[in-house]
């Protein structure tokens, strides 16, 4: 019995000791089956609360066998306290909430987050902002594969044939002054450059990147002969990468890329698979989905998070349910492209309305299907592609415009909500590939080159490559029959496609 009643007395003296400060400490304790559990307490106390411990006899420390009348006494006297204004720390949960005059409960009037405005496009003229270019020769031709905003609008991709890839910044003064006709051109230099390493078949911005947040600043790109690489948008260092084997256990190269909408999985498309690779575990681990022909291209709808629809070479388009066996096959099959599937878009067309657009190349319209009843397209739009490279196509973000670029060097703007015949803008001297609407500012990016055929073993034959469309002439002011000059424009240029001042 003492040493029961020294123990408890020293039990009240830790107690009295740890009072001064805000107690804080975990405990472990293993249950009867063996199962670790580690519950975690933090005290903080008040100054009034401390007092009133430190004043408590020591009775409540000791155990005696009138505990329990010894309990109900200082009970009754917490009651009488509290009574008469005294036991002010306790306060019943029921007490803080607001009640209505018939007893329900007043819901808190937050704030609501105001939503981010839909930028107006194509409100007034256009305004050339900045141009980057590059030169080619017989020996190097640096044309642009396409351009990509990034989610928040403040960075531009662009891929560069043999020049790797760049990030350029949108330029400053586009925050905050009022874009003027008079305004003078900005020069883009890029921010980030990844050398070449490789042909770029692909590349797609992580869904939630945000100029604010470094970690989720990032993209993804798929290059010849080399494993998924994810950059970073900052330095342009890699990240990491996402590596798919072939049955003999050699890296295959992607061909296609897309992000799930949460940002969670990366869906890789292959020469005769799928591949389903968790975003947060770099590396060979993955999930296969065999499929009968390459894969070109993804798009997904956020309204059927576990299907895909995929593009190939053949020019058809075909939707997966990943949840189904592959046996299975696709759910359905779509065609009327004559050649391969290069892009595919879903686009926000309203509530249960669930509307793809489809481009090919060497196809001369873009198809928007319903996909509720995708017998045959709603819509052809009409456009000039004449090659096998990819001619992107764009939305606005409320999916109002739509635009895309052509081998005429001209952009094509169509209003989905009128349909009817495009404006055609001739914004270049060479194929537009690559066309993207700034999701956070009217701002139009466009992008223009393509590879030009040359044929140097003809003897005599010379071929030059200017950038100008100036002729070179002979002594007697004639052309010479065997010089054969190549005009280009390898360039990305940013517009202004709102209202200006």
């Amino acid at each position: 019995m003492d040493d029961s009643a020294n123990l408890s007395a020293s039990m009240c003296d830790v107690e009295a000791s740890m009072l001064n400060q805000n107690v804080s400490f975990s405990s472990t304790m293993v249950t009867s089956n063996g199962d670790l559990t580690l519950p975690k307490l933090s005290v903080t106390l008040s100054e009034a609360e401390i007092q009133k411990l430190r004043s408590r006899p020591a009775k409540n420390c000791v155990e005696s066998p009138n505990a329990s009348a010894d309990a109900a006494e200082s009970a009754q006297e917490d009651v009488d306290a509290a009574e008469e204004g005294e036991g002010e720390s306790v306060v019943d949960i029921e007490d803080t909430l607001e009640l209505t005059a018939d007893g329900n409960q007043v819901k808190p009037d937050f704030p609501e987050a105001a939503a981010a405005p839909v930028p107006e496009y194509f409100q007034g003229v256009l305004v050339e902002l900045g141009r980057r270019c590059w030169t080619s020769s017989t020996e190097a031709q640096h044309y642009t594969k396409g351009c990509y905003w990034s989610p928040d609008g403040t960075c531009l991709l662009v891929p560069v044939h043999l020049d790797g890839m760049h990030v350029m910044e949108l330029p400053g003064d586009l925050y905050s002054a009022q874009v003027v006709q008079t305004r003078p051109l900005s020069k883009l230099q890029s921010a980030v450059h990844v050398p070449e390493g490789g042909t770029v078949y692909d590349c797609v911005w992580y869904p939630h990147m945000n100029s604010q947040q470094p970690e989720t600043c990032l993209w993804l790109a798929t290059r010849q002969h080399e494993p998924i690489h994810m950059w970073d948008a900052f330095d342009g260092t890699l990240r990491c990468s996402y590596s798919g084997y072939d049955a003999v256990d050699e890296v295959m190269a992607a061909i296609s890329l897309a992000f799930s909408h949460d940002g969670e999985k990366i869906y890789a498309g292959y020469k005769r698979c799928i591949k389903i690779f968790d975003t947060s575990r770099p590396g060979r681990l993955c999930d296969d989905y065999p499929v009968k022909f390459a894969i070109s291209c993804i798009a997904q709808t956020t309204d059927h998070p576990n299907t895909l629809t995929c593009g190939n070479w053949h020019g058809y388009i075909q939707h997966f349910d990943l949840r189904c066996s592959h046996k299975q096959g696709p759910l359905f099959t779509l065609g009327g492209h004559k050649g391969g599937i290069t892009q595919l878009r879903y686009g926000e067309m309203g509530s249960g309305k669930w509307h793809l657009f489809s481009g090919a190349r060497k196809c001369d319209k873009i198809l928007q299907w319903d996909m509720r009843n995708y017998k045959k397209p709603l819509v052809e739009l009409k456009r000039h592609v004449d090659t096998n490279q990819r001619i992107q196509f764009d939305f606005t973000p409320d999916s109002h415009w739509l635009v895309s670029g052509d081998s005429w060097g001209s952009v094509n703007v169509w209003d989905l909500k009128r349909y009817g015949d495009p404006s055609i803008l001739p914004l270049h001297s060479d194929c537009c590939n690559g066309v993207s609407l700034n999701p956070a500012m009217p701002i139009l990016a466009s992008s223009s080159g393509q590879f030009h055929f040359t044929d140097q073993s003809a003897q005599g034959d010379h071929v030059t490559f200017n950038s100008s469309e100036t002729k070179e002439l002979t002594a007697l002011g004639e052309v010479n029959p065997n010089e054969r000059e190549v005009i280009y424009e390898n360039a990305v240029v940013m517009w202004w496609c709102g209202q200006s001042g």
